[in-house]
C-alpha cells in the first residue's frame, strides 16, 4: 500500500514537471453520498460532506491532468484519497472526467467492519476508478460531479459471494487560485 501512496505522488509531481499548459491550484468541497454493498445486498445512500486541495496540470488546449487530496466523512466513516483525474474539454468550459482515487477508509465503521470480519480478512485500502462531468464557470469557479466505483474488495476471506464495496458519488464546488 505504501508504494501504492509513493508511485501516485511521484507520477503527480512527475506530470507538475512535464505539463506545457497552465498550472492552478485550488480548493473543493461538496456533497458526497456513499453507499454500501455485501454481496448482492445494498445498503441506502448515507450523505456527508468532502473537502479538498488540487493542482490542475494542463496538458494541452482540451486535457489537463486533476490530481486531488481530499477528506470525506460519511456517517461514521472518513476516507482520505488520493485522485489523479484526466479532464478532457468538449467545449469551453465543459469537461469529461476520468481517472482513479485510491482512499484509506477509517473512522468508527471503517474499525467495526474490521471488528465484524476480523482483520486478517479486511482491507481499508479503496480502490475506485471515478468518471464524471465538470463545468469551469470562470478561469477560478468551478462545479463537478463524478461518482467512484469500487474496483477491489475490502473483503478480502474467501467465502465466495460476501464481497464488501464502497461506491460514491460526490458533488463539488471550487476555486483555482
Amino acid at each position: 500500500m505504501k508504494k501504492l501512496f509513493l508511485t501516485a505522488i511521484v507520477a503527480v509531481f512527475g506530470l507538475t514537471v512535464a505539463q506545457a499548459q497552465e498550472t492552478s491550484f485550488g480548493v473543493m468541497g461538496g456533497l458526497t453520498m456513499a453507499s454500501v454493498s455485501l454481496g448482492d445486498a445494498d445498503s441506502e445512500s448515507e450523505t456527508g460532506f468532502h473537502i479538498g486541495l488540487l493542482a490542475d496540470l494542463g496538458i494541452t488546449e482540451s486535457f489537463s491532468i486533476q490530481p486531488e487530496a481530499t477528506y470525506s466523512m460519511v456517517d461514521e466513516l472518513s476516507v482520505i484519497n488520493l485522485n489523479v483525474i484526466g479532464k478532457y474539454y468538449v467545449t469551453e468550459g465543459l469537461n469529461i472526467q476520468l481517472g482513479p482515487q485510491i482512499g484509506l477508509l477509517g473512522g468508527d465503521a471503517a474499525d467495526a467492519w474490521e471488528a465484524l470480519i476480523g482483520e486478517d480478512d479486511f482491507t481499508k485500502l479503496n480502490l475506485q476508478l471515478a468518471a464524471g462531468l465538470g463545468y469551469d464557470f470562470t478561469e477560478n469557479f468551478f462545479a463537478q460531479a463524478r461518482y467512484g466505483f469500487q474496483l477491489n474488495d475490502h473483503y478480502t476471506g474467501d467465502v465466495d459471494g460476501a464481497d464488501l464495496k464502497l461506491n460514491t458519488f460526490n458533488l463539488s464546488v471550487g476555486y483555482k487560485f
